[in-house]
């Protein structure tokens, strides 16, 4: 008896703190009220207040750099957006949806040194810790997600798009197209990669797949500044798989025009100008989408 006394007490223990948890987290599910802004205020300074320590170059003064009237721009930003994310798409952010988050934060992080400062900035309180950092990047991206697949919001460019399309397919040339010369052998394995934008995966309207990663990139960074590096080389094989594969199937000789394709932020056009076994040369159309911060600068304001 006097053996087991310790481990029922341990278990007791610990069931104590999974339920405290779990009811710190169910919180989090709700929205934000009034009498709570001071404190997200509070907790927003002191995670500003740990990027600034780690900002490099000359700066101004905390009190400068980051103003309380800022942290209070910041922090009504942060819930402005999930009252439009639950306005406008009838989404409410769940607590296993904060908990993944900070699963995800806990495990991907490369700034290990950083975290562990943040969580004793915000006094080692996970409640805290999920709230004011980890539930403003649920709700972006969420609502990024949506804004970036409504397909009502975008239907003008979509349109603009499917006409340019039309015009291609009836021999009609392209209004100021960019080109872009894709290697189709592999890339050697010395070269450094181009570099990656982290995007939301979007469908392939013709496909009704996926894909992100640097086939963004690589095609944002040719119509940008199809002139500065004339020399660059782009491979064909870093873009995405789905990718990949709808322009293998489309883009099989000159004069063959691609559906349209849907990033996260605009739509693209592709005309074969020139196909061997080594290169893929294209003319490309962007088109791009409403602008996710002007539309949200357009939404009613509801501080619910």
């Amino acid at each position: 008896m006097s053996h087991r006394g310790p481990k029922s007490a341990t278990g007791i223990q610990r069931r104590t703190i999974a339920c405290v948890a779990l009811l710190a987290l169910l919180t989090l599910g709700t929205p934000v009220r009034g009498e709570d802004f001071a404190a997200l205020c509070a907790d927003r300074t002191a995670i500003e207040q740990v990027y600034y320590q780690h900002r490099l170059g000359e700066k101004l003064p905390f009190a400068q750099a980051s103003p309380a009237a800022l942290i209070e721009q910041l922090v009504h930003d942060d819930r402005r957006k999930e009252s439009v994310l639950r306005k406008n798409y009838g989404v409410e952010i769940t607590a296993a949806q904060i908990e993944a988050e900070v699963q995800r934060i806990d495990t991907t992080t490369h700034a290990p040194e950083m975290l562990a400062e943040l969580k004793a900035a915000l006094g080692h309180d996970p409640a805290r810790f999920a709230r004011a950092l980890a539930r403003p990047i649920v709700v972006d991206r969420l609502l990024r997600e949506r804004f970036e697949n409504d397909d009502a919001l975008h239907a003008t460019q979509r349109r603009e798009a499917e006409q340019a399309r039309a015009s291609l397919l009836a021999k009609m040339p392209l209004n100021q197209p960019s080109e872009v010369t894709w290697q189709l052998a592999p890339r050697p394995a010395d070269e450094k990669s181009a570099p990656a934008t982290a995007v939301t995966p979007t469908k392939i309207s013709a496909q009704s797949e996926a894909y992100a990663n640097e086939a963004t990139a690589q095609i944002a960074q040719v119509l940008s500044s199809p002139v500065e590096e004339p020399n660059r080389k782009f491979y064909f094989e870093a873009l995405d798989p789905a990718l990949q594969k709808v322009l293998q199937a489309q883009l099989r000789k000159s004069g063959d025009v691609s559906a349209v394709i849907e990033t996260p932020a605009e739509f693209l056009v592709f005309l074969t100008r020139e196909r061997t076994a080594e290169v893929l040369r294209v003319a490309s159309l962007s088109i791009s989408k409403r602008s996710y911060e002007t539309w949200l600068a357009e939404q009613s304001d509801n501080k619910s």
